[in-house]
């Protein structure tokens, strides 16, 4: 005999019997319900309800379908085993009847990890060996259910996004954009790492952010504004130019070195004081040939 068959099994009124909100069941086929029906018609429940005794209220904690036939049926009571529980234990159990029977939620394994620790008071480690999580697996649920908008949850509910997804997501502090982000998330299917992205982009001052996400989440390089050697090229004007940031640091250099070189404002290089002469020497114009040698150096360091 098993353990369950040596406990006592009650007849409970089926009015008594709560289903509490957080229970996760997938929906059964209509033909799969009429046959469940059919079948408790012939020969009744022979499988007990498991039932939570909590506070002198009776909560379920599996066999909702048998129960949902009971009441299609207009059945006064039905079978079960009733376990005396603290309400932090039906928290446990049910996430634990849920996981066995392949219908984990990690929306609201997160939500009961986190009212465990605020509300009952367990320990972080403890509340997360519990629930059978790593401690690093713990923190990101901790931070989703702390953080998480309720469209991220309803989300992570669903499976249209991972936890890794939902865990950045929560990052970011002001709902709109994180709900926004969300949408864009589910709507064009972002890796994780697109929404890490995405997160840091909208939390991070622009300047600290060297991508741009775009709503489809691909990600491209910003372009960074480079004003050269800080001055108007042209009276009232000054360029900009745009370069990738992975050459910026060789566009630098050579901008420097050209700037130095007064390749921009018709400058001449420095040169030495030379010494005055019965007759002073004129200073020749530079020629096209050197301008095109600064140009082509500049082309090469690109």
């Amino acid at each position: 005999m098993s353990s369950e068959q040596k406990q006592e099994v009650l007849e409970l009124e089926v009015d008594k019997i709560q289903v509490p909100e957080e229970r996760v069941t997938s929906v059964v086929d209509d033909e799969i319900m009429l046959e469940l029906e059919e079948s408790i018609k012939q020969h009744g429940i022979l499988q007990p309800l498991q039932v939570a005794k909590v506070n002198d209220q009776y909560v379920l904690i599996d066999g909702l379908h048998r129960l949902q036939v009971a009441q299609k049926l207009g059945m006064k009571t039905v079978p079960a085993i009733v376990k005396e529980m603290t309400e932090d234990e039906l928290l446990v159990t049910n996430l634990i009847v849920n996981r066995q029977r392949g219908k984990s939620n990690p929306a609201q394994e997160a939500m009961i990890l986190k009212k465990l620790v605020d509300e009952y008071g367990y320990d972080f480690d403890r509340a997360a060996q519990m629930l059978g999580m790593g401690r690093a697996t713990a923190d990101r649920y901790y931070k989703i259910a702390s953080n998480a908008s309720q469209n991220v949850l309803q989300y992570l509910g669903q499976g249209a996004i991972s936890v890794g997804c939902a865990y950045w997501l929560s990052y970011i502090e002001d709902k709109d954009k994180q709900n926004e982000a969300a949408d864009n998330a589910v709507r064009w299917g972002y890796t994780v790492d697109q929404c890490k992205a995405a997160a840091m982009s909208a939390i991070s001052p622009q300047e600290e952010t060297p991508y741009i996400v775009m709503p489809t989440g691909e990600i491209k390089p910003k372009p960074i504004p480079v004003y050269p050697c800080g001055k108007e090229v042209e009276p009232g004007r000054i360029v900009t130019v745009q370069f990738d940031s992975e050459v910026w640091q060789i566009v630098q250099q050579a901008l420097q070195q050209l700037c130095q070189e007064g390749f921009f404002y018709n400058e001449q290089p420095q040169q030495q004081p030379q010494q005055i002469t019965e007759e002073p020497q004129q200073v020749e114009e530079p020629k096209p040939q050197q301008v095109e040698k600064k140009k082509d150096w500049f082309f090469e360091k690109l």
